[in-house]
């Protein structure tokens, strides 16, 4: 007969089993450090902002322009095709 297979002892579990960590109580993430608030805002500079607000701005508003001025010349075009059909067609060879 074959002997089974030894149980792995609860030591050698515990040094190779992965750590998991443990469950907050809800959820809920620890409270943040204020002095790393501080730090992480200290070095945002407002006037850099401002100017890429700026800048994706007018970059949005060139497009927008671009694409006003599309929609113009297609309605004049259409206006041109509809007063074209609106004219009486000369009355051919009779």
């Amino acid at each position: 007969m074959t002997d089974p297979t030894p149980e792995p002892s609860p030591d050698a579990e515990g040094q190779n089993a992965h750590h998991t960590p443990e469950p907050q109580l809800g959820n809920v993430p620890p409270a943040p450090d204020p002095e790393e608030i501080l730090k992480a805002i200290s070095g945002i500079n407002l006037e850099t902002i401002d100017a890429d607000i700026e800048s994706a701005f007018g970059a949005r508003m060139a497009q927008l322009d671009e694409m006003l001025a599309g929609l113009d010349s297609l309605v004049n075009k259409i206006e041109q095709d509809i007063q074209n059909l609106d004219q009486p067609k000369p009355d051919g060879p009779q």
